[in-house]
């Protein structure tokens, strides 16, 4: 696996098949360095030029399976890209990987775009695996979300990382206003 993990998520029945091939396609035009792309799942169907984990024996309810992102073993100390399928990537999105630190997330903790360090994050995973059904419980409404600004409230946010004009003409969130 290479140092660089594009990373999406799809589980339950909501997605079809075709958004992780759609994100494949579109990475492959935008993204000029060596990654790999891997799209955790508790789905069978696979495709070529994706690695594919199953997360299903972690039993995280519908929404929740965002947190495997930061499962150490699965991410064997790569630096780890989240894109979510509501995220349209249409320019070269290189600077992600050179976002530093710990982990970063969207602004007001939105988890479409998150960046978490080459075997870094682990202690979210951890904090996390503790207390999980006491999380799972406080946070039932507004989801993963405020579950990380729990366990990790002082995380940056990516756009303050990134080019000033970096979600309009490289990533496009896709979200109705």
């Amino acid at each position: 696996m290479n140092d660089l993990i594009i990373a999406c998520i799809r589980t339950g029945t909501l997605l079809p098949f075709d958004c992780v091939k759609v994100l494949r396609n579109a990475l492959a035009r935008h993204l000029p360095r060596k990654y790999t792309m891997v799209c955790l799942t508790d789905k069978p169907e696979r495709c070529n030029d994706v690695a594919f984990v199953d997360i299903s024996a972690m039993n995280l309810p519908r929404g929740w399976a965002k947190m495997a992102l930061f499962e150490p073993q699965w991410r064997a100390g790569a630096k780890v890209i989240h894109i979510d399928f509501g995220t349209a990537v249409i320019g070269d999105i290189s600077p992600l990987a050179d976002v530093p630190g710990e982990f970063s997330i969207g602004d007001d903790f939105d988890t479409s775009v998150m960046v978490i360090g080459g075997g870094m994050g682990n202690f979210v995973w951890h904090g996390f695996e503790r207390r999980r059904d006491i999380l799972l419980m406080d946070h039932r409404r507004a989801g993963v979300s405020a579950c990380l600004k729990e366990l990790y409230p002082s995380a940056p946010f990516v756009q303050q990382l990134l080019p000033p004009d970096f979600f309009r003409t490289r990533l496009r969130l896709m979200r109705p206003h």
